[in-house]
């Protein structure tokens, strides 16, 4: 009964999402048949006759956590075929560019039997791995019915989440009790884990992958060089950077932007939102304020005269980020959970944020404790926080590398998770002799 009502509930949920997703032009229709568990013909090919790992993560940030992981996965002898599956069109760009011939990108099947039955047949999983608390009951189920083991990697159940999976624990403890190894971020993720009735012998704390991506992700200097150029940005430009922002985040950092400029003439804004498909939004915030806008497209192919720029493409922040005097993470202001601060913090860089960034509470704390940021208790507080940190360079590059050496002493993470993966993963086998 419990199954039944779950896939009504999912049904109604993905008819209404539909209007809205049209409306939007959130997902092309390869994706829609991609989600209903229809895989072009090509991607059979690219797969084989081999079982595949299977990776599933949502979105942006959870593709670019995992691939640490997934370099390591490949490098792997001999190596199985690779397929990572995400829910969002910027998800699934991202995954592509990140695989490229070393594994297939594809739509997750939505959570419905027949469309993950569809996508097992496809994949024909050996290991499937969910990242951070992707936990979707049917494909979980079909796992444990095709005897392919299951791990939950950089894991976490936020007290919202666990507040909801309270109301239907009895149905969601087998569903726990089936997954081999929960891989999770924190102490508290593995409380709540285990209090919804997952085997603690199966739950292990490591630390959070992003540790490791935040190291990875840095640009080099050439890379740093050559976009300081494209952006014409001088010896004595400042660069205020918001990176992943939000609706409703933008006009607070604009406004703290406009407040700053009599007092930091070279200073420059960088804004990064979040969905790459709200920049004509962003763009009309910025000329409602009176400054000059740009999107980034068009200043990489004419070089233009700017107060405030704005990032079009998918991929660039950590350059930019790499380029900023102070780095402000979005999701904050609001009550989204907050963007990954790492980003910022593992490139050295004074981090700002919000009140609410309880999708990384750990790390935030972390970087608290340390001294290598900045929580603000609102929007209110965010040009005197600015105008702080700009006015005490010396203060502000200390910051930086406190927040740098903080990343660097808590990396390992990925090598932590391939231990503990070791037991599912493919073997080399021994040549035969001659």
């Amino acid at each position: 009964m419990m199954w039944m009502l779950y896939e009504l509930i999912l049904c109604l949920g993905v008819l209404l999402y539909i209007p809205k997703a049209l409306w939007r032009k959130r997902l092309p229709h390869r994706g829609w048949m991609m989600r209903l568990g229809g895989y072009p013909v090509a991607l059979r090919r690219r797969l084989g006759a081999q079982g595949s790992l299977w990776i599933h993560a949502v979105s942006v940030g959870e593709v670019v956590a995992v691939q640490p992981l997934i370099r390591q996965l490949v490098d792997r002898a001999p190596p199985a075929p690779l397929v990572l599956s995400t829910t969002t069109p910027s998800g699934y760009d991202v995954a592509s560019r990140c695989l490229g011939e070393r594994g297939v990108a594809i739509y997750n099947p939505l959570d419905l039997r027949v469309a993950v039955a569809r996508a097992f047949r496809f994949i024909r999983p050996r290991l499937l791995l969910l990242v951070e608390s992707e936990l979707w009951p049917n494909l979980i189920h079909a796992a444990a019915r095709a005897r392919v083991p299951v791990a939950v990697v950089n894991g976490r159940l936020s007290a919202r989440a666990f507040r909801r999976y309270r109301w239907v624990r009895r149905w969601a403890r087998p569903m726990l009790a089936s997954i081999q190894r929960i891989l999770v971020q924190t102490e508290a993720d593995a409380e709540r884990f285990i209090a919804l009735g997952a085997p603690a012998s199966r739950v292990t704390v490591l630390g959070s992958l992003k540790w490791d991506a935040s190291l990875e992700s840095r640009p080099s200097q050439d890379e740093l060089d050559a976009s300081a150029r494209r952006l014409g940005l001088g010896a004595e430009d400042e660069l205020l950077v918001a990176g992943s922002t939000h609706r409703g985040e933008e006009g607070a950092v604009l406004e703290a932007f406009r407040a700053l400029r009599p007092r930091f003439p070279h200073l420059k804004l960088l804004l990064a939102p979040r969905h790459v498909e709200r920049v004509g939004e962003v763009e009309a915030l910025v000329r409602q304020r009176g400054l000059t806008a740009r999107r980034l497209s068009e200043l990489a192919e004419t070089p233009q005269p700017w107060q405030a720029a704005i990032v079009d493409r998918l991929g660039q922040l950590p350059v930019y980020y790499g380029l900023a005097t102070v780095a402000f993470v979005g999701g904050s202001l609001i009550p989204h959970g907050g963007q990954n601060p790492l980003e910022p913090a593992g490139l050295g860089k004074p981090v700002v944020f919000g009140p609410w960034m309880h999708n990384f509470a750990d790390i935030v704390q972390q970087l608290l404790v340390h001294h290598a940021a900045v929580q603000l208790t609102g929007a209110d507080g965010l040009a005197e926080t600015l105008q702080r940190l700009l006015s005490d360079r010396a203060g502000a590059r200390a910051m930086g590398r406190r927040a740098q050496e903080l990343t660097e002493r808590s990396r390992g993470v990925t090598r932590r998770t391939l231990e503990a993966l070791s037991p599912f993963l493919p073997v080399e086998q021994p040549a035969p002799s001659t």
